[in-house]
């Protein structure tokens, strides 16, 4: 019984309105923790968790607060973060039609999720990390992008690189998967040409377009996802012995879109 007035104490403390008052606050702030919905996001090539907190209108802080136990040193391509649910997940991506080329190829951009109409910087690097401007694109109306460009001047044979679109102010980005250069410049090819004009539906055979130098040209090759009336800007060998029927005949070994 010596013990009933001491357990009465620590009631009549554990009752009083200060410490009522540190009980309420912690279940309030436990019930927000439960309470804000989260998503998953699945890391990409070039993420990091301040690239990945400005492209969904975040702070770095509160990104972090969501993902505790994620080291921000070690994040890696595939891992799985939360934002909150209500965060506009960056949707932009980009591809390479080839992975691997010479040092005067060019390499062929698709870029698709962007802004309509959205200026954009062509971005080139040894890392996806440490990236340089090396050109600028336009987003279409479908927030898509096609685009070639020349390697940069400092590549070599050998090296790995790695390209990107990114908006002026950082909040759209898309890393293509790296880029192996495999050697240097081949022999010229006395029939190659670059011409520009309109893609028509005139060919038969071949696609065709009508040239700004007044000619007709059959396009042979990829000409991805180019379509009759789209302006365009080729590359390729002319070609002397081929099915296509209408004027010039041309292996194309670039497109590009003219706006």
């Amino acid at each position: 019984m010596r013990h009933v007035p001491a357990l009465l104490s620590a009631f009549l403390i554990a009752l009083s309105p200060v410490t009522q008052g540190i009980m309420a606050q912690s279940a309030v702030a436990q019930s927000r923790v439960v309470e804000r919905e989260v998503v998953r996001y699945t890391v990409r090539t070039g993420d990091t968790l301040s690239s990945i907190a400005r492209s969904v209108g975040i702070t770095l802080s509160e990104l972090r607060s969501l993902n505790p136990n994620v080291d921000p040193r070690f994040l890696r391509v595939g891992q799985t973060i939360y934002l909150p649910a209500d965060a506009p997940i960056a949707r932009a991506s980009l591809t390479l039609d080839q992975y691997r080329g010479r040092l005067d190829d060019e390499v062929a951009l698709r870029g698709s999720g962007f802004t309509p109409g959205a200026r954009l910087q062509i971005m080139a690097g040894e890392s996806p990390y440490r990236m340089q401007v090396i050109d600028g694109a336009r987003a279409d109306r479908r927030g898509r992008v096609d685009v070639a460009v020349d390697l940069p001047e400092w590549a070599r044979p050998g090296q790995q690189i790695y390209f990107a679109l990114q908006s002026r102010e950082g909040r759209e980005r898309a890393v293509a998967e790296v880029y192996q250069v495999t050697g240097r410049p081949g022999r010229p090819d006395r029939g190659l040409i670059s011409v520009s004009g309109t893609l028509t539906r005139q060919g038969v055979e071949c696609p065709t377009m009508r040239g700004d130098d007044g000619r007709t040209y059959s396009l042979s090759g990829n000409l991805r996802n180019f379509r009759p009336g789209d302006r365009v800007s080729i590359e390729g060998r002319i070609v002397e012995f081929s099915t296509c029927q209408h004027g010039v005949a041309v292996e194309v070994r670039g497109i590009s879109r003219i706006d």
